[in-house]
């Protein structure tokens, strides 16, 4: 299977590393490419071209909309999803009127890029399985239509688990823990509570911190970013 290629523009080189790292766990889509500023994103796209960039708005020679306008004036076949820590309207209308698929705001979550990539896998399906698209396909393109309704916890994730997760968080008052204290704490395995540990990331309650004081590769903590 040919996987669908992505280019980073971003000169936060653990932003970078992160997004890398996350990007290339999934099946389908490989980084090609890694940019830290404007003239270097240009010059490596004409190498590349790439179908999906991740670009950040801040870059040290200019703005990440620009790359975009730039890209698109020259015909560029490709998408764009923003990363950025860019929250004001009137930046987020430019990225809109630009045509870009998804706007993550930094810090940015590992679950929220992993989203990104599965909304960018269903559009690209949709446009490739037919030559022409009804109303509602259209509607689900263009993100018009009501979403679905949320089961309560999603498939893989015990509501009565979750409950006392919580409950270890709160009642012990917990900041900076991995995976593996967590499972020690639940009696599960560290990959049980690493799937815990991300839907509670995915809510918002808490956030993932990358140790890179490790000698090696970064090591995934968690803190708590609201009282559970």
């Amino acid at each position: 299977m040919t996987k669908i290629t992505v280019m980073l523009i971003e000169d936060d080189l653990r932003a970078s590393y992160t997004l890398e790292s996350t990007i290339n766990q999934h099946p389908q889509f490989t980084v090609i490419a890694a940019s830290e500023s404007y003239a270097d994103a240009v010059r490596q796209f004409e190498m590349y071209r790439p179908e999906l960039i991740f670009v950040d708005i801040t870059l040290p020679d200019g703005n990440g909309l620009e790359v975009v306008r730039l890209l698109r004036e020259r015909q560029a076949s490709c998408h764009f999803i923003m990363t950025t820590a860019e929250r004001e309207i009137a930046t987020i209308e430019k990225a809109v009127q630009l045509g870009v698929m998804d706007y993550l705001v930094k810090p940015i979550r590992i679950s929220r890029v992993n989203q990104a990539l599965e909304d960018f896998l269903r559009y690209r399906e949709k446009l490739t399985a037919a030559t022409t698209l009804d109303q509602t396909d259209i509607d689900q393109l263009l993100r018009k239509c009501p979403a679905a309704p949320i089961r309560q916890t999603p498939k893989g994730i015990d509501a009565t688990t979750l409950a006392n997760l919580k409950a270890i968080l709160r009642n012990e008052q917990m900041d900076d823990f991995s995976a593996e204290d967590i499972g020690q704490r639940m009696n599960v395995s560290r990959i049980t509570a690493r799937r815990y540990l991300e839907y509670l990331e995915t809510e918002g309650m808490i956030r993932l911190v990358l140790n890179y004081k490790t000698g090696g590769r970064p090591q995934r903590r968690y803190q708590l970013v609201q009282g559970l």
